[in-house]
């Protein structure tokens, strides 16, 4: 049946696109006769695969609306074409198990050479590890989603485009369900460290711009800097508060912050965050002074940049 299904259609599309010629043509006559064809072969499809003649009629004038290229439509319809691409499926066909992944050992400059010459498939299989390995923590938040969002502006291929446009949506969704449940759930010192970090990590990823941006980091700071009271020994807090404040350009209350809480609790965290900020403020003698202070307090540095620094 679908061998004939299939021969009256393209006949019909045939009849159809002639009529146009003929009637351009001024074969007025021939124009008509191809037409009342194109006609009797829609209604014949219609009786065919139906059985019911008034339905057959009444279906059969949408060939005229459609005219000349209802056919074409109906091809289309029965051989049920399926668009090249398909929504990702993050969790399946991982190209590694991820949960063993030390966060230092992942370098991301593998996964950019196979997005620049890799096969579609491999480009497609990267951006599928780069987004569960973001999800997972396995590698830096907003590095991997660079990593992502240059795929989507260098890669011609739609389908690892599209892939890659849905590891960000995916990923944005994430963010902003983290931080919702955070801002209802700030209980204990985990639950201010995790809305910090993804309020930090959803600012500064290229999602927001302008006062979205400036209102997230706000809120955040305002949240955080009460927190940093209320936990004043947590080390990963009080960074994740300067990150932020660093965020907002608010400087001074920064550096306020980061010299009383340094002061009291002298952990390494704090330390390699104020020798990395004082770098990019161009302050050399506060690099000097706190890079001093971290040697004599016996840190063996973990930030690459402070071990090249060191000399490490």
């Amino acid at each position: 049946m679908n061998k004939y299904i299939y021969l009256f259609l393209i006949t019909a599309l045939i009849f159809g696109i002639l009529s146009i010629f003929l009637f351009i043509f001024h074969y007025n006559t021939l124009g008509y006769i191809a037409l009342t064809i194109y006609y009797l072969i829609s209604f014949m499809f219609y009786y065919l695969t139906e059985k019911r003649f008034f339905y057959a009629l009444t279906k059969s004038f949408i060939s005229f609306i459609l005219y000349p290229f209802y056919p074409l439509i109906l091809i289309l319809q029965y051989k049920k074409i399926e668009p090249i691409y398909k929504p990702i499926n993050y969790y399946e066909h991982k190209l590694v198990d991820t949960s063993n992944i030390a966060f230092s050992s992942v370098d991301l400059a593998p996964f950019n050479i196979i997005l620049k010459y890799g096969d579609p498939n491999q480009r497609k299989y990267v951006v599928r590890l780069v987004y569960n390995s973001i999800k997972e923590e396995k590698i830096e938040f907003i590095e991997g989603i660079n990593l992502i969002r240059n795929a989507i502006k260098e890669d011609t291929h739609p389908d690892v485009i599209l892939y890659a446009s849905d590891a960000l949506t995916n990923l944005e969704n994430h963010l902003i369900s983290k931080i919702s449940y955070y801002m209802k759930n700030l209980n204990t010192l985990e639950d201010y460290i995790n809305y910090a970090k993804y309020s930090y990590y959803y600012a500064n990823s290229g999602f927001l711009a302008g006062e979205h941006k400036f209102e997230v980091l706000w809120q955040s700071s305002i949240i955080l800097r009460t927190a940093v009271e209320i936990f004043p020994e947590s080390p990963v807090l009080i960074v994740y508060t300067l990150r932020i404040l660093e965020s907002l350009n608010e400087y001074e209350i920064l550096e306020e912050v980061l010299n009383e809480k340094i002061n009291k609790i002298r952990a390494q965290e704090l330390y390699e965050y104020a020798i990395m900020y004082y770098i990019k403020r161009r302050k050399p003698k506060s690099v000097q002074k706190f890079v001093s202070e971290f040697i004599d307090l016996g840190f063996s540095p973990e930030h690459e940049s402070i071990k090249f620094l060191l000399g490490g």
